[in-house]
């Protein structure tokens, strides 16, 4: 029975498991030139937290914010919730013998439901509005309790994305 129960286990956390950021960028772009940036982007809360957490993340990277029309490069973002997506996992329950010849398999399957944010943050270079990188995360959102924990899944989601943006 337990060689049974383990495999399901598996493909139940799989399909739980955290989506990878999807990177994109320009290799041809000489990233090694640019020192400064701006952000651009709609006020809300939930902005107001994505560029407080994309500034930490570039300032950490040795990256200067300066104002729009002095920046070596802008960063403009935005965020999606979708409400109520489908999931691809199902739970299924069922019976049967194997003994005789006859059978019987009764069996219910459960779909689950959930919020997902979906994080697209796109740098380009000032002088010829060139996009040079490109970074899109869809996610589970949480129930957020506290605009604590709201900063948080911004922060998380924001470093899987820039992760891999060079260092200065």
């Amino acid at each position: 029975m337990f060689k049974f129960i383990l495999p399901l286990l598996l493909i139940l956390l799989a399909g739980c498991s955290t989506k990878k950021a999807d990177i994109d960028f320009d290799p041809s772009f000489n990233m090694a030139a640019l020192s400064t940036f701006a952000l651009i982007y709609n006020s809300g809360l939930n902005d107001e937290r994505l560029a407080e957490a994309i500034t930490h993340e570039m300032q950490t990277k040795g990256y200067v914010r300066a104002a729009e029309n002095e920046a070596d490069f802008d960063i403009t973002f935005y965020s999606i919730i979708e409400e109520d997506v489908p999931s691809n996992a199902g739970v299924g329950f069922g019976i049967g013998t194997f003994s005789s010849g006859l059978g019987l398999s009764l069996g219910t399957v459960r779909g689950f439901s959930n919020d997902e944010g979906t994080i697209v943050i796109n740098m380009d270079e000032t002088a010829t509005q060139k996009i040079f990188w490109s970074a899109t995360l869809t996610k589970k959102v949480e129930n957020f309790n506290t605009p604590q924990e709201r900063a948080e899944y911004f922060n998380e989601a924001v470093s899987e994305m820039l992760k891999e943006f060079p260092k200065k």
